[in-house]
């Protein structure tokens, strides 16, 4: 548990195994009798065709519930309908995909550490997104590519995620790339699907323009995750609540932005084949293809009506 994730350290095996136990109600009976429970659901579950049931996959929905095993099902299944739906931003997460490459080339979204608390903080250069060649889907799949290679560590799955977002010298272009179809399905269905334990965000120079854009942003955040948002009017600021050495050394860490970069994308090489793999799992939608709010609408329910049928022991 930890020792093989990115930015290791020598306590994180002891640290991990208390937040496991005292935030997430985990131990060694109740893991293995959550696990069983839920491969149980999945095989019953005549809507799902096709799904991964290791102890890594499974574990990443038990933990995010606390090991309600009712609710991780819930939220597995509205994950397996979300990468449906939403095929275009959540499957042929490839890294070596020739636009994929071409955005990661531009180190706008990327681990760069991991704090003492075991959180593995994700650094955000909005600047360095080309939103004049790339639309709001391209951000999403970087998103969710980055995300889904974090998420097989179990480190990340317990301890969670810290994110910093530098919006300095953001362009309008970064605001009008989004269609509201998208930044509506994205905050209504994704951020409601995605089993990340996002413990604080930061957000530093947001300039003024995009105000409206994150007022609306807001509604759909629940009280505690916004009670985990931070805005700063610049870096000093930030660093009153983020160690700076967890920073890349042009924020005044110790790391190089682009080896922390390289370091990354060596990273996704080696999870490649787990993502490829993801796109093998199945879901039975509805008889017609769902679109537009409809769409939307369906994952953030959950699409679970099969779900109150079956019965967990």
């Amino acid at each position: 548990m930890g020792e093989d994730c990115l930015f290791a350290f020598p306590e994180l095996k002891d640290r991990l195994t208390k937040i496991a136990r005292e935030e997430l109600n985990e131990d060694d009976f109740v893991r293995r009798q959550s696990l069983e429970q839920m491969r149980v659901w999945i095989g019953q579950n005549q809507r799902i065709k096709n799904c991964r049931t290791d102890d890594r996959f499974l574990l990443r929905f038990l933990r995010i519930k606390k090991f309600s095993v009712v609710r991780a099902c819930e939220m597995l299944e509205r994950y397996l309908t979300m990468r449906q739906t939403y095929s275009k931003w959540c499957q042929r997460l490839d890294p070596l995909d020739k636009e994929l490459q071409e955005v990661l080339s531009y180190a706008a979204l990327l681990p760069v550490g991991r704090d003492s608390d075991g959180r593995v903080i994700v650094f955000g250069i909005v600047r360095n997104f080309d939103a004049q060649k790339h639309n709001s889907d391209m951000m999403i799949r970087l998103n969710m590519l980055v995300s889904e290679a974090l998420f097989d560590e179990e480190a990340n799955q317990i301890a969670g995620f810290t994110h910093v977002f530098d919006n300095s010298d953001m362009s309008m272009a970064h605001v009008t790339c989004w269609t509201m179809d998208n930044l509506t399905g994205y905050l209504r269905s994704v951020t409601n699907s995605v089993p990340i334990r996002l413990k604080q965000n930061h957000f530093v120079n947001v300039p003024g323009f995009a105000a409206q854009l994150s007022k609306y942003c807001m509604t759909f955040a629940s009280e505690k995750l916004k009670s985990r948002i931070y805005c700063h009017r610049n870096l000093d600021e930030l660093k009153q609540k983020i160690d700076a050495s967890l920073l890349p050394k042009e924020y005044g860490g110790k790391t190089p932005l682009s080896e922390l970069n390289e370091r990354f994308r060596q990273f996704l090489l080696q999870k490649r084949d787990m993502l490829l793999a993801l796109d093998e799992m199945q879901i039975q939608l509805g008889e017609t293809a769902e679109t537009g709010r409809e769409c939307t609408d369906m994952v953030a329910a959950g699409a679970v009506g099969s779900f109150r049928k079956l019965q967990i022991d």
